[in-house]
């Protein structure tokens, strides 16, 4: 089965702040998860670009990006901008780089993430502002599902690559 592509999700948002700590769960398991996923497989494979698509150094850079732009735009909920920052889509090349190398930005991005999203108050979650490029409100709430849903689809991606090329 063919995975539905990240720009056609249906996603919808106005999420509830109980559910924060079921989304932090998520992001903070996906280091484990990727862990699991290169585990044991040569620096040739996690560089390898299958139908000019990224890697898998190159997705998991990617999170850590978007990370930093979750970050960023935590902030930017809390102090009230109506309009959130825009996403950079391309990753800079992580192929070169050791798998440990990249792995430890990820972990350092999603854990400065992880510990803003613990330090938000009560009244923060309630806080909105517009995504730029889904056109929707957006809470802090709503970002951390975002997030890990986004976080599932490289891990998907990932599993494609090594599927393919262990045949």
């Amino acid at each position: 089965m063919k995975p539905l592509p990240w720009f056609e999700r249906n996603l919808k948002f106005g999420l509830p702040a109980v559910m924060l700590p079921y989304y932090l769960e998520r992001l903070g398991g996906t280091i484990v998860r990727m862990e699991a996923k290169v585990k044991g497989v040569s620096e040739e494979i996690l560089a390898t670009r299958l139908d000019n698509k990224w890697s898998m150094k190159q997705n998991i850079g990617h999170l850590a990006e978007v990370d930093r732009i979750a970050n960023k735009r935590l902030d930017e909920m809390t102090s009230g901008v109506s309009v959130l920052s825009p996403a950079v889509f391309e990753p800079q090349d992580y192929n070169p780089w050791p798998i440990e190398k990249v792995l430890d930005l990820f972990y350092t991005t999603r854990t400065e993430n992880i510990k803003k999203y613990n330090s938000l108050l009560e009244a923060d979650l309630k806080k909105s502002s517009l995504h730029p490029r889904l056109k929707m409100e957006m809470t802090p709430v709503d970002l951390a599902w975002f997030d890990a849903e986004h976080d599932d689809h490289h891990l998907v991606r990932m599993t494609e690559i090594l599927r393919t090329l262990s045949k």
